[in-house]
């Protein structure tokens, strides 16, 4: 079914309480991103573009005050809408927010009625879109990965007393990220993608990755030149959205990134992506 939905960025230190608040912009139709630290969250957002982003005030690394200033600072942000969510239900955090620059105030635990009063206060600037991807069924074919949409692998993950999701599960949840990531920032899909973890490794492997008009320039007659500027392209792509792809493996990993590599086969098509870790995922066992 088609709906007008908002894009909701959640920022949160608490990585319940931002995966609750994601979980319920989702029931409610919105199209969500959930990040767990202020810096993280500054990035991410330039990328993702919200229609409204739900912050946290006491968060370790930037606090909301100093991110809503930061944000507000960037034309880009010009109709994004701030509210902040506190545990502190006093007026001087409520005021203190306001005065930094968030439109609206929520306490811990929100309200249901405040939470979709804060949704409906924010005027949607998406068309009619198809609301968040639901599982999609093998084809049949071998090798074809399972994609697990995010939202379905955070409801996984916290309803385990682990919060962790297996690796097949974490392998599919990565992979249903990418293929968003793709259709959402690149503007195209690729035939399969795949991920592979490798110890304190992520391998993500494309297929099909390269777009027509790609496939036009590397046969063109200055074959090394047009080779050379696919690349070239692919990777300043992937570099300027890197902050949204390390937030996908954060989410269902539970890992940070310590490096991004990459490199296209301009005759074959496959990409492939390789991310570092800070360390090796812990994963559910299930018999």
């Amino acid at each position: 079914m088609s709906t007008t939905n908002l894009r909701v960025l959640v920022v949160d230190d608490n990585r319940d309480g931002a995966d609750a608040l994601g979980l319920l912009a989702e029931e409610l139709g919105h199209q969500v991103h959930v990040t767990y630290g202020g810096i993280s969250a500054l990035n991410v957002a330039q990328v993702f573009q919200p229609d409204l982003m739900l912050i946290d005030l006491a968060m370790p690394d930037m606090n909301g005050c100093s991110l809503v200033q930061r944000i507000q600072a960037m034309p880009q942000f010009a109709t994004t809408k701030c509210v902040a969510i506190t545990g502190h239900a006093d007026q001087g955090h409520k005021t203190l927010a306001l005065k930094a620059g968030f439109d609206a105030v929520l306490f811990k635990p929100v309200a249901l009625a405040e939470f979709k009063a804060a949704l409906a206060s924010v005027l949607p600037v998406l068309a009619q879109a198809e609301r968040g991807q639901k599982r999609l069924q093998q084809n049949g074919k071998r090798g074809e990965t399972l994609l697990l949409p995010i939202d379905e692998a955070r409801r996984i993950r916290n309803e385990r007393e682990s919060k962790t999701l297996t690796e097949t599960e974490s392998r599919s949840a990565i992979c249903a990220g990418f293929v968003r990531f793709q259709a959402e920032y690149l503007g195209w899909r690729s035939e399969k993608v795949e991920a592979h973890f490798i110890k304190d490794l992520l391998v993500i492997r494309v297929s099909g990755g390269l777009t027509p008009a790609e496939r036009q320039l590397a046969k063109s007659s200055t074959v090394a030149h047009g080779r050379d500027l696919i690349k070239q392209v692919r990777k300043q792509l992937l570099e300027t959205a890197r902050p949204m792809l390390e937030s996908i493996v954060h989410e269902v990993a539970g890992v940070k990134i310590h490096s991004m590599h990459h490199d296209i086969s301009t005759v074959t098509g496959e990409e492939v992506v390789v991310f570092s870790l800070a360390a090796a995922p812990r994963f559910e066992y299930r018999a």
